[in-house]
Formats: structure tokens, C-alpha cells, sequence
């Protein structure tokens, strides 16, 4: 079956990089692109989505046969004679970089996060071994924050072309105020692992309590910081101030019931958290890391803080939360943000020239 391009990525779970993939599969399904999708990692929410708009989708499951991985991989690009193989992860990078006798194909590689990083707990990485040669030896580096082009380069990393485009994001479908809550309340939204540090906005909720200053806090996402979460929210006092969601399918209908949205974590690529925050018309609180600095202007759309200081997380959740005035305006300026720069016709052009110009060989 023929395809211009092939996305490959590790898996179909519920992360940024599955829905950035999938909104930018259907715009590009909708111009006429014909796409087929190869995840390493049968199953996950994403893959009934793919289903339902028709697209082909293959899984490779797990094997310690690496090299039938490898066998797969390239049996799959011979059938399919795409023009642009598109990797979502620097991992699967690697599988297309080893693509031996599958013909001229463009390879692509999106970086979404910072790579000298670890994933979990944001420590750095020594090396980067075979993730190096692949983006080294790509056609194509794109990514959605200039911070991870620039911490690559740091690196040493010889990076070809690059192209810096930003995520989708869908505006939210209705931004009349949020539901009156009996309690003002604070929402999050992501993994609970440790660069998240939801434990410094635990602190916080418990120093706005000692404040008076009456607040929930609802958690939505699962991960293994959960048990410790709970544990330190019980010996703060305040377990019954914050609630635990788990997975959530409407995040959007969460988010409509915030007065804030705080996002505390370490290290960030470009958070989709944030920006559907933003399009929900959410007065958001982050952090300067990563791509954040980017899209949130302290005092403009949004409020910027200092890592792990709960101090200064607890003054500016107070202030967003004694303010309406100011969550109004930050509000409406998240709101043009999304609008001007994450629309989908905006990126989905972005993406088609880079393509475009790889398959003429205009690069």
C-alpha cells in the first residue's frame, strides 16, 4: 500500500506526542496526505481514534529479538514505499536510522522534549549513544520549542536542517465563565512522577490554608508519585483539600470548572496541559523551563514562577484567586495566544512545506 509518509512511535498511550500525531495525521488526512501509522506497543487509547478516520496502523509488539524488530520495521517501509518516515520519539528514531534496502526516504525526526534530560525525574543524561547518530544523520529535526534545538546544540550535537513548529491545539468550544464552585479550585493536569513536583503544590495548598485562604486542588493523571502524594497531602493537613482523578477523558470539561490551572513541573518540552489550559480560557501558573517561557508571558497570559518554591506558588495562586479582574485578563490573553499561533491550519501548513520541500528535494 502506498503512503507518502509513515509516523512511527513507541506507543498509542495517553501522552502529548500520541495526540500531537493524531491532530496532525487527520489535518493532513483531510489535504489529501495519504499516512500509515507503526507503533512498537500494540494497544492504547489512541489506537480506536486511528481506527475510526481509517488510517492504516500497524503495531510491532515487544521481542528481546531486536533485530526482528528491525526485520518488521523495514518489511513494513518496502510495502508501504513512503516518501517521509516521521519518527515521534528519539527511541523509534533509532529503528529508522538502521533502515537498510527501503530506497530514498526522508527521515524526520520530531524532538518534543529535552533530550539531555532524563524523562522522569529530569536529571541530566551523560550521553546520548545512538539517539546522536540518528538526529545527526536526519533530514529533517523538528521540534515544538526552540529551547530543545538549542539545548541539542549545547550538546554537541550536529543537527541538520531543523524547523521549529509549535503543537495543535483545538480552542475550547465555549468560554463562557466557569461553573461557581463552593470552593475556589485549582486543577492539574499530567503524570504523577517526580518532575511534575505536584509535592511543591501540595505545599502550596497547605500554606494558602494556614493563609485562610479556602482552595481544592484536583489532580488529574496517574503515576507512581501518587502513594507519596497522598501520604505528604495527610501529613500537611490538607487530604481533604486535594483530590486524586486518575485518567480523565474530558479534560476540556475539567478545566471548565477551574479558577486556576497550575502546572509546577522541573523540565518541559512544550506542555499540551498548558495549552489546553489556555484554550479552555484557564489563568494558568507554570514555571520557566523548557518551551513554557515561550508561550507564557509573566503578567500577560499567565503567571510564571520560580522551581519548587512553594512560597511563591502559594502567593500567585492567592493572588489569581482574590483577583478576578486579573484572571479575566490573563484569560483572554491565553485565548488569543492559542489562536494566533497552535490552530490547526496554522501548524498543519507548517508541517506540509517542510514535507513538500523534502519530497521535491528542495533541502
Amino acid at each position: 500500500m502506498p503512503a507518502n509518509i509513515i509516523h512511527l512511535i513507541g506507543q498509542l498511550g495517553r501522552g502529548g506526542a500520541e495526540k500531537q500525531l493524531f491532530s496532525l495525521a487527520s489535518a493532513l488526512q483531510r489535504r489529501g496526505w495519504q499516512q500509515a501509522v507503526i507503533s512498537f506497543c500494540p494497544g492504547g487509547p489512541w489506537e480506536s481514534r486511528f481506527a475510526e478516520i481509517e488510517m492504516p496502523l500497524f503495531c510491532i509488539p515487544r521481542t528481546r529479538v531486536i533485530p526482528w524488530r528491525f526485520w518488521q520495521l523495514r518489511r513494513l517501509i518496502q510495502g508501504w514505499k513512503p516518501q517521509v518516515i516521521v519518527s515521534w520519539s528519539a527511541h523509534v528514531a533509532v529503528y529508522a536510522d538502521w533502515l537498510f534496502g527501503t530506497g530514498r526516504v526522508a527521515r524526520v525526526i520530531n524532538v518534543r522534549g529535552d533530550l539531555l534530560r532524563t524523562k522522569k525525574i529530569g536529571m541530566p543524561k551523560q550521553r546520548l549513544g545512538l539517539v546522536r547518530r540518528a538526529l545527526e544523520r536526519a533530514d529533517y529535526v523538528i521540534s515544538n520549542s526552540r529551547r530543545n534545538l538549542d539545548t541539542l546544540r549545547e550538546g554537541r550535537v550536529r543537527l541538520p536542517r531543523t524547523e521549529f513548529i509549535y503543537n495543535i491545539v483545538a480552542e475550547g468550544k465555549t468560554h463562557s465563565p466557569p461553573h461557581v464552585m463552593q470552593v475556589p479550585r485549582i486543577v492539574a493536569v499530567g503524570s504523577l512522577i517526580p518532575l511534575k513536583s505536584y509535592d511543591v503544590l501540595i505545599e502550596a495548598v497547605s500554606i494558602l490554608a494556614a493563609n485562610a485562604t479556602d482552595c481544592e486542588l484536583l489532580l488529574a493523571g496517574c503515576g507512581p508519585e501518587q502513594p507519596r502524594l497522598e501520604s505528604l497531602a495527610n501529613q500537611l493537613g490538607v487530604a481533604h483539600r486535594v483530590r486524586f482523578l486518575g485518567d480523565v477523558e474530558d479534560v476540556p470539561g475539567l478545566l471548565h470548572t477551574a479558577d486556576v490551572f497550575a502546572h509546577p513541573s522541573t523540565t518541559e518540552g512544550l506542555s499540551n496541559a498548558i495549552l489546553e489550559a489556555l484554550a479552555e480560557g484557564v489563568p494558568v501558573i507554570a514555571c520557566p523551563v523548557g518551551a513554557t517561557p515561550e508561550i507564557i508571558e509573566d503578567g500577560h497570559s499567565g503567571l510564571l514562577v520560580p522551581v519548587r518554591q512553594p512560597q511563591a506558588l502559594a502567593h500567585a495562586i492567592g493572588r489569581l484567586l482574590n483577583d478576578a479582574s486579573l484572571r479575566q485578563r490573563l484569560a483572554q490573553a491565553g485565548l488569543a495566544l492559542v489562536r494566533d499561533r497552535f490552530s490547526e491550519s496554522t501548524i498543519a501548513d507548517q508541517y506540509e512545506e517542510v514535507f513538500l520541500r523534502l519530497i521535491k528535494g528542495l533541502f
